[in-house]
């Protein structure tokens, strides 16, 4: 019979979720215990599956210290692990770097890796030896290529190697301890456990360099939004055979698209919306659902759309609605007025300058990024509210589109 052992990062128990729209009364409570909340059907997940140990790749906490709270929390479910004979092994990451003493310190079961120098923990288990190597953040900024100080020694039975890193740029995340696959090939692991990155992500095949992604998503942002939960590796001797996610979140970040094209009025666009709502609360299994929704494509409904505090209105009518699984937590418009642009730029009304002036900024990224900066100062962003602000194409999109309206608007009145 195959064994085991979970892999999980990025936890950050007991903080705060980050860029959240509107959330109804009640819900302060259920949002601030999700993660935690999600960490106890870890330890669920950890005794169900008869895994031989736990790996926490970083960022348990989002803090150095963490909370009482969360401490509180690690240690109850820990004390479960114990009960079974589980060990847990950790390493500490850029938001809870090791720059004293580990909350983890000293809890029996548990090893915690050293800061700055990977150091390897082999475990004679009933069924055979395994090693684990891992390496913790001294500070929160590390620069330094720590794969490259990865050796796997002599020791008999599977590898595991436990790192909080950046492998290239992603966007959203800020570049730590960064290394390339190749470097991590070269420390010959049987596994790789990654943290550092939100969204589960398999780097490698074999042997397998696995991003578990975050226990529990934090925010509306992309890498946030869907599934999380943790990583399921099955293995014999040396060798792994098998690697599954798990779905360990309680609560679940979700958007969906909705084009305005072929609707012919407000009770259309509710339909819609609401349809895709359904789509998406069926696959959350029970999950509690905040739901973003960004209206695209061209119509006539572009005219309410852009009317005063409209989608604000319209997501409060929508949530007063929902039942205790979904929350609409913003609706967002990139949506335009019924024209063809392309007509329009070959026009000689105004209205082609102006979309000359977007063209032209949509091809500069570094000039836009500056005016939206400029105008960030002066002015508070409203209309555009619910777009990511990293998301400049988009935002540039829906600047447009709201322009193009209000002119014709101001056309069709004259």
């Amino acid at each position: 019979m195959p064994r085991r052992f979970i892999h999980a990062a990025d936890l950050h128990l007991d903080s705060p979720f980050a860029g959240v729209g509107t959330l109804r009364e009640g819900l302060a409570d259920v949002m601030r215990d999700a993660s935690l909340d999600a960490w106890d059907a870890l330890i669920t997940c950890c005794l169900e599956e008869d895994a031989e140990f736990l790996v926490l790749s970083g960022d348990l906490f989002d803090r150095a210290d963490g909370t009482p709270r969360g401490r509180s929390r690690v240690r109850r479910g820990i004390e479960r692990l114990q009960e079974r004979g589980i060990r847990v092994f950790v390493v500490h990451g850029n938001h809870d770097p090791l720059s004293g003493r580990s909350p983890l310190a000293g809890i029996e079961g548990v090893h915690v890796f050293r800061k700055d120098v990977p150091t390897s923990e082999t475990i004679d288990f009933p069924a055979g030896p395994v090693t684990v190597h891992g390496v913790s953040f001294g500070k929160r900024e590390v620069t330094e290529n720590l794969a490259l100080k990865f050796s796997p020694g002599d020791a008999p039975g599977l590898h595991v190697g436990v790192l909080h890193c950046s492998l290239g740029e992603r966007e959203g995340h800020g570049t730590y301890a960064p290394c390339t696959v190749a470097d991590l090939l070269a420390a010959r692991m049987d596994y790789w456990a990654l943290g550092h990155i939100h969204a589960y992500t398999e780097e490698h095949a074999e042997p397998p360099i696995i991003y578990a992604g975050t226990l529990q998503g934090r925010s509306p942002k992309s890498g946030e939004r869907g599934p999380h939960g943790a990583v399921v590796v099955e293995f014999e001797g040396d060798r792994v055979l098998d690697h599954r996610r798990v779905e360990l979140d309680r609560v679940r970040f979700e958007a969906v698209d909705i084009a305005i094209d072929n609707l012919a009025d407000e009770a259309d666009l509710e339909r819609a919306l609401r349809r895709a709502a359904a789509d998406v609360v069926a696959r959350a299994d029970g999950r509690l659902v905040l739901l973003r929704a960004t209206l695209t494509g061209r119509g006539p409904l572009h005219e309410l759309l852009i009317r005063d505090e409209y989608l604000t209105g319209l997501r409060s009518a929508l949530d007063d609605q929902e039942a205790d699984d979904l929350v609409w937590e913003r609706i967002a418009s990139t949506a335009g007025p019924a024209v063809d642009l392309d007509e329009l730029r070959q026009s000689n009304a105004f209205a082609a300058e102006v979309l000359a002036a977007f063209d032209a900024l949509a091809a500069d990224p570094v000039a836009l990024q500056a005016l939206l900066d400029d105008l960030g100062k002066s002015f508070t962003d409203t209309a555009l509210a619910g777009l990511p602000a990293e998301d400049l194409a988009g935002r540039l999109a829906a600047a447009r589109e709201l322009a193009l309206g209000l002119m014709l608007e101001q056309d069709g009145a004259a």
